[in-house]
């Protein structure tokens, strides 16, 4: 938490970002959805969050979302995807990063149906998306899944927006170079 940017305007509040450092959104039972173009540290802010949560003394467990789904395809092969399932369930903040990078397939979407089903009310997960949740539509072809995973995750949440540049284009991808200038 101590490494989070505020100099730069990209609609975070300190106030309420030292708020989700106590980890009052988990003894509540909030999720957070943290929303942005790529680069303004939505990935930062998650694991931030995740970090001072784990000082605290909660289970947290940190997901990129492709990962997860290539995690959740080989334990269905494994025959372990219950096992899999009641891990992600048990734990007390899961963060799920990059949601909506690509579509996910009807397995896909089903198994992350399953997982926040498991979580119930009262377990947080934060999601990082460049996506707003009216276009989760886009991810989760099925409309009905698509409403059933945005009520689980949207109607108890705390939804952050954040904007600006991309970090990495600021501090430019060629030898530390500002790659506006050359």
């Amino acid at each position: 938490m101590e490494g989070i940017d505020f100099t730069t305007s990209r609609g975070l509040d300190k106030k309420q970002i030292a708020g989700l450092a106590s980890g009052r959104f988990i003894r509540d039972g909030m999720n957070i959805v943290i929303l942005g173009p790529t680069g303004v540290g939505k990935s930062y802010l998650a694991s931030a969050i995740g970090n001072a949560s784990c000082r605290n003394g909660v289970t947290t467990l940190f997901f990129r979302m492709n990962a997860l789904i290539e995690q959740m395809m080989l334990a269905r092969a494994k025959g372990t995807y219950l096992h899999i399932v009641r891990k992600l369930a048990a734990c007390e903040l899961l963060i799920l990063d990059d949601f909506g990078i690509k579509p996910l397939s009807a397995q896909q979407f089903q198994d992350l149906y399953d997982v926040l089903d498991e979580r119930g009310e009262g377990k947080p997960t934060i999601i990082t998306s460049q996506l707003p949740a009216a276009n989760w539509n886009e991810v989760i072809a099925d409309p009905v899944t698509c409403e059933a995973v945005t009520d689980r995750i949207v109607s108890r949440a705390i939804v952050i927006q954040m904007r600006g540049e991309s970090y990495r284009r600021k501090k430019g991808a060629i030898g530390g170079k500002d790659l506006d200038r050359d």
